[in-house]
């Protein structure tokens, strides 16, 4: 709580929109004010087509997570004017989306930029600064959770949702005909330049879990393949990437975590879940607020990377601690 506050304007240094997603679900058990008054700065960016650029570069856009926040704080301070100022803007910036990058309206909206994806260090190694077109299961997952939030506060309003609600059944329809892979038992993303599958395993791949994408028998699946391939004895829960025979290089994101942890309880899998709570705050108690981890264990070495007292870190942290897996379904946990 002490790192999260004594960092000012938090929200305008982050580096990258999943940061200030974090920050925001950090804020909203301290603070709810502080996120409502970002969420209207924010939206007050918004460009005619809906987009929220970000900055520095206005030709990226924002993904669409703002919903999430806003329906986090209205569950924590239940201010139906709170939502009806913002309601209108937050639904403009989903229709941004499908209605400009979806070209064949199939409810999967690309990405076309590293920044606009839940796990950016992925796309910029693959794919640099240049710009692409992508279905990407991690940022369509975030969506299709977003328009669940949107949805929920619209229908508490009385708003016409049949656009948004269409949309919301085409892109789960999409993902579980389109993107899901048998063979890895995961989704995999679509590169529609290349006309490709991305099949390189990574932990992004599973977030259609923690919006509810999944029937029950592929939610199975997933978990499956989580368990098999990322929980190790040796590692910290969970790796972003696959880990290889021999190498020591996969990283931990504690929000990746955070949403793979929600997932697992709206599945049903609380032991699994708990798991990963705990390995997750039990790493950052060991090692101390960064914004990211080495994911292999180590019995000396300090295996955070880059600056300590990360706020975002710490945010996370107040969100995993009051998630108690026992006690609290889905709902509580987003």
């Amino acid at each position: 709580m002490h790192i999260l506050h004594a960092t000012d304007d938090a929200f305008q240094h982050t580096a990258s929109a999943m940061e200030q997603l974090a920050l925001g679900l950090g804020y909203a058990h301290s603070d709810v004010g502080r996120v409502w008054h970002w969420l209207k700065q924010e939206l007050g960016r918004q460009t005619e087509q809906g987009c929220i650029p970000q900055v520095p570069d206005a030709q990226i856009s924002t993904p669409p997570f703002h919903s999430i926040l806003a329906w986090t704080c209205w569950k924590k301070d239940p201010s139906i004017a709170r939502i009806e100022e913002l309601f209108d803007a937050l639904l403009q910036s989903h229709h941004y989306w499908y209605l400009h990058r979806d070209p064949q309206e199939m409810g999967l909206p690309c990405i076309h930029f590293a920044e606009e994806a839940v796990m950016p260090a992925f796309f910029h190694q693959h794919y640099g600064s240049s710009p692409f077109q992508i279905q990407d299961p991690a940022f369509l997952g975030l969506l299709c959770r977003a328009n669940e939030c949107l949805i929920e506060m619209g229908e508490k309003l009385h708003h016409d949702l049949g656009d948004l609600v269409q949309w919301q059944e085409l892109t789960v329809f999409g993902l579980n005909e389109d993107l899901w892979d048998d063979p890895s038992k995961s989704y995999c993303a679509y590169d529609h330049v290349s006309g490709q599958k991305l099949s390189i395993p990574n932990l992004a791949n599973y977030l259609p879990l923690w919006a509810g994408v999944p029937d029950q028998e592929h939610a199975e699946s997933l978990c499956r393949g989580l368990i098999k391939g990322y929980f190790r004895d040796n590692y910290w829960a969970l790796p972003m990437q696959l880990p290889a025979k021999d190498s020591s290089g996969e990283t931990v994101s504690l929000l990746l975590n955070r949403m793979i942890y929600a997932g697992l309880l709206r599945y049903g899998f609380k032991e699994n879940a708990n798991y990963l709570r705990k390995s997750s705050l039990q790493m950052v108690g060991n090692y101390g607020f960064y914004n990211l981890y080495q994911a292999l264990m180590h019995p000396h070495d300090n295996i955070g990377i880059g600056k300590g007292n990360s706020a975002t870190t710490a945010a996370l942290v107040l969100e995993l601690a009051d998630g108690i897996a026992e006690k609290r379904g889905f709902e509580q946990n987003w």
